[in-house]
C-alpha cells in the first residue's frame, strides 16, 4: 500500500525522520505482528540500540509474559514488563467514583484528597467490573488503560534508559482494519511528543508476519494453534483475519472464535471469572448477546 493514497501521512513523513543514534523501544505483545515488528527493527538497527517492553495483561493468553521473554532472549534483547495498577475510589466530599494509578487520593471534581477504596484495578476483567460495561469499537477503554497508559507511565520512569532519542515501535499494519489502514509510518506518540512512534510493518500481510517468525525460527505463541490454525494456515494461506492474539475473550472475536478459545482448557479459568462478572454488571460482551451464549457450557 503506497503513501501517497494519503497525502496528509505522506506530508508529515516528509518532515519526520528516524534518528540516526535512537533508543528503540518495541512495543511487544507475543502476536505474529508485534515479533515481525521487533525482528525489523533488528535487521534495520541491531540490537545494540532496541530494547523491549510488554504491558502484562492478565486476560491474556496464559504464558504470553514468559513467551516474550523466550523470544527476547534468543534475540539478545532485554525486556522490561509493566502492568496497570489503579485505585477505584469514591471521594468522600462529593462522592464522585474514579479511577487513579496515584497512591495519594486527589478527586478532580471537587479536589477533596480523603476517599474510600473501593476496589483495585489490574486486569480488564476489573475495568469491566469498575465501569459496568464491557468494552468497544467506540471505548475501547481496554486498550488505553491496560496498554497505551501502561507504556506511557513506564517511558516517563524510564526516560534515563531512553535517551535523547527514543522511539517506540508498534506492530500495527494497514490491511488489519479500517481504522488502521491510515495509520502513518512515523508521527510524534500523543501525550508523549518528545518521542516517535515507528510502524515498520505497516505494508505486511499476516502470512508476511507468520513468515518473518519461521526465518527466524521462532515459533509463534501457540494461541494460534490452539484456536485451530495449522502450519498451512499460517505460512501458506495468503489471507487477513483469522485468530487473533488478544485476550482470550476479546469483543473482536466473532462467536464461532470465542467459542473456539473457551475450549482450551488454559484459558477457561479466565472465561470462568468473565462470566461472573457479566452476571453481575448485567452487561453483555456484545449487543443483545451474552459470553456466557457464545461459549460452551
Amino acid at each position: 500500500m503506497s503513501l501517497s493514497l494519503f497525502p496528509e501521512y505522506e506530508r508529515q513523513e516528509r518532515q519526520l525522520t528516524l534518528p540516526e543514534d535512537p533508543t528503540i523501544v518495541v512495543s511487544i505483545s507475543g502476536g505474529k505482528d508485534s515479533v515481525a515488528a521487533l525482528l525489523a527493527t533488528l535487521e534495520t538497527y541491531g540490537s545494540q540500540h532496541v530494547l523491549a517492553h510488554h504491558q502484562v495483561i492478565l486476560e491474556d493468553w496464559p504464558g504470553t509474559p514468559e513467551y516474550c521473554q523466550e523470544v527476547c532472549d534468543v534475540l539478545g534483547v532485554p525486556l522490561y514488563l509493566s502492568q496497570a495498577h489503579y485505585y477505584g475510589r469514591e471521594c468522600r466530599h462529593c462522592t464522585k467514583r474514579y479511577l487513579s494509578s496515584d497512591p495519594e487520593p486527589h478527586c478532580r471534581v471537587c479536589g477533596c484528597r480523603e476517599a474510600k477504596l473501593i476496589m483495585m484495578v489490574t486486569s480488564i476483567l476489573d475495568l469491566v467490573e469498575w465501569r459496568r460495561m464491557w468494552p468497544g469499537p467506540a471505548i475501547r477503554f481496554c486498550t488505553s488503560y491496560c496498554k497505551r497508559d501502561v507504556f506511557n507511565a513506564w517511558a516517563r520512569h524510564n526516560r534515563h534508559l531512553l535517551g535523547p532519542t527514543p522511539v517506540v515501535v508498534l506492530g500495527e499494519r494497514w490491511r488489519e482494519s479500517s481504522g488502521r489502514s491510515r495509520l502513518p509510518v512515523l508521527r510524534l506518540r500523543p501525550s508523549l511528543e518528545w518521542m516517535l512512534e515507528w510502524r515498520p510493518i505497516l505494508d505486511y500481510r499476516r502470512i508476511d508476519a507468520f513468515r518473518a517468525s519461521r526465518a527466524y525460527s521462532i515459533e509463534p505463541h501457540y494461541c494460534y494453534k490452539a484456536q485451530g490454525m495449522t502450519d498451512e494456515d499460517l505460512y501458506e494461506v495468503d489471507r487477513e483475519g483469522g485468530p487473533r492474539m488478544s485476550c482470550v475473550m476479546c469483543f473482536y472475536k466473532p462467536a464461532h472464535e470465542l467459542h473456539a478459545s473457551a475450549r482450551v482448557e488454559v484459558a477457561q479459568p479466565i472465561f470462568a471469572r468473565a462470566v461472573t462478572v457479566e452476571r453481575t454488571i448485567g452487561h453483555t460482551l456484545k449487543a443483545g448477546q451474552s459470553l456466557e451464549s457464545m461459549i460452551p457450557s
